[in-house]
This record gives structure tokens, C-alpha cells and sequence, in this order.
């Protein structure tokens, strides 16, 4: 099994799913049963159940390790900012507050549910000449064949009518190509905070990590399998 996870917001959702995607999956009882397309479906989908079942946590102390790094301008703007707030709690309650404050600008620094990634999963069936290839976002898989490329996957974008249904029956919309003006692709595991409607199921959520599942067939004139982040296909055609 191969996998691209791209995160944003950052990299602390793609690290987490790294080290546990395998064996959430090797938990799906569809998956155990070798029913693999529905298999890794709900395996990308229980990577968002294990982050709103305690996988927060250790992404906050993954964060908290490795704090994302701010330009000199930045660290000089945001003390001015933490400084002028802690004065004015000061002022207004003798200086209680002022600790307080700080904490709170921290947590907000977090944006917990701001974090996420997108997901491209290979999986082969040596056995059965078969690959299995699960997609949630803009990262993207392709085969070569017989000098021929094989798209394997498919991007999950704002622009895409599927993604535009999904996105307005959940009440979000697009707006200037993102969704409800943030992220500009449509599925990821984590981003928590577009995941908040209890009515909703996972699969409805406007940014879900439900992804597309496809099986292919492989044999002898199946040359390689190129797998890459959005930066590489920004770039870079398929072919």
C-alpha cells in the first residue's frame, strides 16, 4: 500500500494519518472481509472518527512540538498585539486577565480544526492482479500502460457540479472558487470545522473525506504508478 497525504493548515493531520491509517483500516470489518473498495472508504472515513475520538489531542501536542515558524515581521506583530491585549485586561480587572489572554491568543494559534489533508491511497492485489485506488482531494495518481498514461485518479474541486451539489445541499457554497471562501478542493480527511452538523452524515459533510474508490486492472504491460501532491500537477500534465 502507497500514499500521498498533503496537508493544510498544516502538516499535522497528514502525520497523524500517516501513522495510523493502516491500522484503522485493518479495522473495518469490510476490509477484513477483502471487500477492499468499501474497505477504504470507511478507512478514510474512520481517520476523522479516531481525530473527534481523542486524535486531536495528539495533534495539538504535534503542533505544540513543532509550532509553525512566523517570519520576523510576524513574531514582531504578534507580540505588539499579546502586549496591547494583556495591557488593556490589565487595565480593566488590575491584571488577572493578562495571563488569560495569552493562553487564549495560543489556543487560537492552534485552529485545530483548521488542519487537515488530502488523501491518495494505492493499494495492490498482487494476488488477484488488482489495484485499488482510494481518493479524497487534489492529489493525484496515474499509471503508465504500454507507453499510454492511465489517469487513476480524479481531483476533488469547488468547480466540479458533483462537488457544488454536495457543497449547497449541506447550506456552504462556493465562493470565489473556495468553499465558503477557504479551502479551493472539496474533500480531505480532517478540517474538522466544516464536519459540525450533527444532522449531516459524514459523506454530506461540504468538505468530506468520503472519497472516490476505483479498481483497475494490472498485468504485464503496466509500467510504473506516479503518485504526487497538487504542486506536481499545478505544474505537470499527466501525460
Amino acid at each position: 500500500m502507497f500514499g500521498v497525504f498533503d496537508g493544510h493548515g498544516g502538516g499535522e493531520v497528514a502525520r497523524y494519518t500517516k501513522k495510523h491509517f493502516e491500522e484503522l483500516l485493518l479495522d473495518v470489518e469490510e476490509y477484513k472481509q477483502s471487500d477492499f473498495k468499501e474497505g477504504l472508504r470507511k478507512g478514510f472515513l474512520k481517520v476523522d472518527e479516531s481525530l473527534n475520538s481523542g486524535g486531536l489531542e495528539e495533534v495539538a501536542k504535534m503542533k505544540q512540538d513543532n509550532p509553525p515558524s512566523k517570519s520576523p515581521l510576524m513574531k514582531i506583530l504578534t507580540e505588539v498585539s499579546k502586549k496591547k491585549s494583556a495591557a488593556g485586561a490589565a487595565a480593566a480587572d488590575g491584571g488577572e486577565s493578562a495571563a488569560a489572554v495569552e493562553t487564549a491568543e495560543d489556543g487560537d494559534d492552534l485552529a485545530l480544526d483548521s488542519i487537515g489533508c488530502t488523501a491518495n491511497v494505492v493499494m495492490v492485489d498482487y494476488t488477484a492482479h488488482k489495484l485499488y485506488v482510494a481518493n479524497a482531494g487534489d492529489s493525484r495518481c496515474i499509471m503508465g500502460r504500454a507507453g499510454n498514461v492511465v489517469p487513476l485518479s480524479f481531483d476533488h474541486k469547488p468547480e466540479c457540479e458533483v462537488e457544488i451539489a454536495r457543497i449547497e445541499a449541506a447550506g456552504s457554497r462556493v465562493t470565489e472558487g473556495r468553499v465558503d471562501g477557504h479551502l479551493n478542493l472539496t474533500r480531505a480527511l480532517g478540517d474538522l470545522k466544516f464536519k459540525k452538523k450533527e444532522e449531516l452524515k459524514a459523506e454530506e459533510h461540504p468538505i468530506t473525506a468520503n472519497p472516490d474508490v476505483f479498481e483497475y486492472a494490472f498485468d504485464e504491460e503496466s509500467d510504473f504508478i506516479l503518485m504526487g501532491c497538487d504542486g506536481v500537477w499545478e505544474t505537470k500534465s499527466n501525460e
